[in-house]
């Protein structure tokens, strides 16, 4: 079981028996033993005859072998060439003329926004969350859950074996986004809507990384205690389960209107020992006044190698200098940016710097089809574009940063991001040639630029199948889409209902300003 990251250890406890009692100790020797001796019936996997793309630094080029899955769900042996006589397994995948490569990761992901696509399409990002926030201020807690869990079968479909997932808290309104700007304050909804999505990631197979925010309701410390309950949920409730690898802060200061926020983001960071990931310079409106918050954050203490810039685009070479001298890391979502006009993070001047990228998908409202392969072109695109140069990012690069440097700057790379032994067998069996895209003069460019989800025949988690074809194995998809569409049909009503009541307010208002009656007065 996961331990709590600022708990100390405790000694391991076998029994509970009566106090003095040797009977549990007893008893769980016995288990042990009769474990040891009687035949494991836990399947293992062999995949072999694949051309493999690992990630595995110092391993670039691809090669034909073969990968054997211990009943872990671990990788206990990956080889070129064929598999010796005396490797064995109860399941065995003949994987040849495909591609198997690791899992894709999601450094910037908000799940719970999947059935919400094809909103605010006209808009860059503040309208556009205007446009979402019609029917996001009518879900409940229960909605969340179920619009978390198809946004996470939907990413596990499309190859994205982990995420970083920011949870919405069922907040509504107070999001400021200037400088000491006024708003109305925010309202908390009731429900376990934290635990719902965690839940959610979990029923769907997805492995993850649970972010949570920190909404300004109720006191300072009202407001920690709201994390602290989160964070112990995940950990009391899955800190066995290996799709759950650990807790994280949302950062919250892009739309915070004083520096309150980020030195409580920092006692967050310290007191649970999470990373901070922050939504910042993203949108090309307001950047003076965003530029500035950056220098917050700064005051507080908070930057360092714990600290990911989400999005990042708007900076400046101070900026760049002060976040690379500090440690901290960005992540770089492709498609979203294009998609709300956000504008394209200068990549490899970020790579200069030395600063960390990861790359995301962000919310699935913002990319609608949530394709890791069309994320890697697209940012191919931008980059290559921007500098006007095919060398700028090279195919390899662009999907190592979907990959492997994405588990690093997350700090999970011991488990996810590329194949190697010891880590989860997450990975994609990809065949190029259904539909064909013809002969493969160069593996890597192949699976970037060639391939993409018309390709992508199956998806292993933990050596276990999640996808095969377009099928979602690891939960049924029909009552999924049964939940969600009458849940949106639900909401839609009632923004439609509430709209109207706000459309009688007004002409009452303007009815009874006209006749000089107050409004108060109004019937």
């Amino acid at each position: 079981m996961k331990k709590h990251p600022y708990t100390a250890s405790s000694s391991l406890q076998i029994g509970a028996g009566r106090r003095g009692s040797v009977a549990p100790i007893a008893a769980a020797l016995l288990a042990l033993f009769v474990a040891t001796v009687q035949p494991s019936f836990a399947d293992t996997l062999l995949v072999k005859n694949a051309t493999f793309i690992t990630m595995k630094p110092g391993q670039e080029q691809p090669f034909v072998g073969y990968m054997l899955v211990g009943e872990d769900g671990h990788i206990a042996a990956i080889q070129e060439g064929d598999a010796p006589a005396s490797v064995t397994a109860t399941k065995v995948v003949d994987a040849s003329g495909e591609i198997v490569a690791p899992g894709f990761i999601s450094a910037h992901s908000h799940l719970f926004t999947s059935p919400f696509r094809n909103i605010g399409f006209t808009e860059t990002l503040y309208g556009w969350g205007a446009a979402l926030s019609r029917l996001y201020k009518h879900v409940s807690a229960e909605d969340i859950y179920w619009c978390t869990l198809h946004g996470s079968v939907d990413f596990l479909r499309n190859g994205i074996t982990t995420a970083f997932d920011f949870t919405n808290s069922g907040v509504i309104g107070g999001a400021a986004v200037g400088l000491g700007e006024k708003v109305p304050g925010p309202v908390l909804k009731p429900g376990p809507f934290e635990e719902n999505q965690i839940r959610a990631k979990v029923d769907g197979g997805l492995r993850f990384i649970d972010s949570v925010g920190l909404p300004r309701v109720g006191t300072h410390d009202e407001i920690i205690e709201r994390f602290g309950k989160a964070y112990h949920y995940a950990y009391d409730t899955y800190g066995s389960n290996p799709l759950f690898l650990k807790m994280a802060l949302s950062g919250g200061l892009q739309r915070a209107p004083t520096i309150d926020t980020a030195y409580m983001e920092v006692e967050v960071m310290k007191k649970f020992k999470v990373m901070n990931h922050s939504h910042f310079l993203e949108s090309p409106e307001r950047v003076p006044e965003q530029q500035a918050k950056f220098y917050w954050y700064q005051k507080a203490g908070a930057l360092g190698p714990d600290f990911i810039f989400a999005h990042f685009i708007q900076t400046n070479p101070d900026i760049l200098r002060i976040a690379a001298q500090t440690g901290c890391s960005m992540s770089w979502q492709p498609t979203s940016n294009s998609r709300l006009a956000s504008g394209a993070a200068d990549i490899p001047l970020y790579r200069a710097f030395g600063i960390g990228i990861s790359v995301g998908l962000d919310d699935q409202a913002c990319t609608d089809i949530s394709d890791p392969f069309q994320n890697l072109r697209i940012g191919l695109s931008l980059i290559r574009t921007k500098y006007k140069d095919a060398k700028a990012l090279s195919v390899y690069d662009m999907l190592y940063l979907h990959t492997l440097a994405s588990a690093k700057v997350l700090k999970i790379e011991d488990k996810v991001g590329s194949l190697e032994v010891g880590k989860f067998a997450d990975f994609l069996v990809v065949d190029p040639r259904d539909p064909d895209t013809g002969p493969v003069h160069d593996v890597v460019a192949c699976y970037v630029y060639a391939c993409g989800l018309r390709n992508l025949k199956q998806v292993y988690v933990g050596g276990k199948l999640a996808v095969e074809g377009s099928k979602i194995l690891t939960y049924d998809e029909s009552k999924i889409h049964s939940e969600v569409y009458t849940r949106l049909a639900r909401m839609e009503a009632e923004a439609k209902a509430e709209e109207a009541r706000q459309k009688a307010v007004a002409a009452i208002q303007v009815d009874f300003d006209g006749c000089g009656i107050p409004l108060a007065m109004a019937p």
